[in-house]
């Protein structure tokens, strides 16, 4: 079913057995849910003991490539997108492209409101201001993936005030943050809160994950060089797509 074992001679025995169930994920010839050969299969393949073949595998389970199933065997799944937006203020395009990704956004919703109760204090606005709502559903995938699945849903709000003509940009081809810039707006400084939630029934629908699933919640602020609020939004990723990097220094 699964052959050409060939690789390199002096390739340590645990890397060759690595390095071909990674080749087949790669080229789409084991595909997301498709079970690998077992252990025994792989140490008679490469003709190696089963706890050289268990080394090899265990840094692909550890990468997010494979995932054992008690009782069944082993699995090919996607490893989780590591966000370092914990760390920078960065666009979401411009992250996605350094990790070798295509980034993608759908628009749910752009809309000129008058500013909710609820956001009045976190934009600094006062009661009957307009607001800018952007909702996106946004995508990042290789070019191997024709199953792209949603990573991320956020909405972000912004006072009307700060930038009026926003609304007239086309945000599924455009970076809000690149579109900041162009206009001379720029965050200065961000404070992003992290929580973990489990998904209701909309976000569920809209990210492609069962009802109740965990998922990464984030809040952030994104301050100009005034000091006030340019942005405030709510993310939520689906935490078995997603993984975050927080740099601490001392």
């Amino acid at each position: 079913m699964l052959k050409n074992t060939e690789s390199e001679p002096n390739m340590p025995l645990y890397y060759k057995v690595q390095s071909y169930i990674l080749d087949l994920i790669k080229s789409n010839k084991l595909k997301e849910g498709d079970f690998i050969p077992t252990e025994m299969e792989l140490s008679s393949m490469f003709h190696v003991s089963r706890p050289t073949v268990r080394q090899g595998l265990n840094t692909l389970v550890a990468k997010g490539y494979l995932k054992r199933q008690k009782g069944k065997g082993t699995f090919v799944t996607k490893p989780k997108i590591l966000k370092e937006n914990t760390r920078f203020i960065e666009s979401y395009n411009r992250e996605m492209h350094k990790k070798g990704l295509i980034p993608e956004t759908k628009v749910l919703e752009i809309a000129i409101k008058i500013c909710p109760h609820s956001l009045i204090d976190k934009l600094g606005v006062e009661e009957g201001d307009k607001i800018i709502k952007l909702k996106r559903l946004r995508y990042a995938y290789s070019n191997e993936e024709k199953d792209k699945k949603p990573i991320l849903l956020t909405t972000v709000y912004i006072p009307y005030k700060k930038f009026p003509n926003l609304i007239m940009y086309d945000f599924e081809k455009r970076s809000l943050y690149e579109v900041f810039e162009e206009n001379n707006i720029y965050i200065k400084k961000a404070i992003r809160e992290i929580e973990a939630k489990l998904s209701n029934k909309e976000t569920s629908s809209l990210l492609k994950i069962k009802e109740g699933s965990a998922i990464h919640f984030i809040s952030s602020f994104g301050y100009g060089e005034d000091g006030s609020v340019i942005e405030y939004s709510e993310s939520m990723y689906p935490g078995e797509r997603n993984k975050f990097i927080v740099e601490i220094t001392r």
